[in-house]
């Protein structure tokens, strides 16, 4: 287990790829259900939705992510990767989510309010983060990797926002 959370611990610092990550079925179904574990608790306790809508939210994200990244892996003749790629990403997002938990809760308790500041290190270390990641996956320049990042978080973010209904 601690091997596995270096990996992800390294990527996440930008110090390796998702190259690093063992392909293995079940090391990625448990990353998947431990992210969306983690993304559902941490959106329960600091958002304001039920279960329902966060779940279902969650799940449209990283599916709508899992089919996008297929096709571009696919497109560039990649789709080889795709278990390491998507791995990498599901681990790290997790990795990323306790981290803004951890911020969040600790900012709650200082009874100081940075959620603000909070979102925007995170949406900017994601970006790099997933940018890296998509980079050494498709072969990628690390800027384009970024957009692409950026491009996915809002497109992945908008159609579960659309297909959950909310205002």
């Amino acid at each position: 287990m601690q091997a596995i959370f270096s990996i992800f611990w390294r990527i996440t610092s930008l110090q390796d790829g998702p190259e690093t990550v063992p392909a293995n079925n079940t090391l990625l179904a448990l990353i998947a259900v431990g992210n969306v574990f983690v993304s559902l608790c941490v959106s329960l306790a600091f958002g304001e939705q039920g279960f329902a809508k966060v779940a279902t939210t969650i799940v449209i994200n990283l599916a709508a992510l899992a089919v996008i990244l297929a096709g571009l892996l696919a497109m560039m003749g990649k789709y080889a990767r795709l278990n390491q790629t998507l791995t990498a990403y599901l681990g790290c997002d997790l990795l990323l989510n306790v981290f803004i938990a951890i911020a969040i809760g600790v900012s709650k308790l200082a009874g100081v309010d940075l959620i603000s500041y909070i979102a925007l290190i995170a949406l900017v270390w994601s970006i790099a983060v997933f940018g890296l990641i998509f980079s050494r996956a498709l072969e990628i320049h690390m800027l384009l990797g970024s957009c692409l990042a950026l491009v996915l978080i809002i497109l992945t973010f908008s159609l579960s926002q659309t297909i959950v209904g909310y205002n």
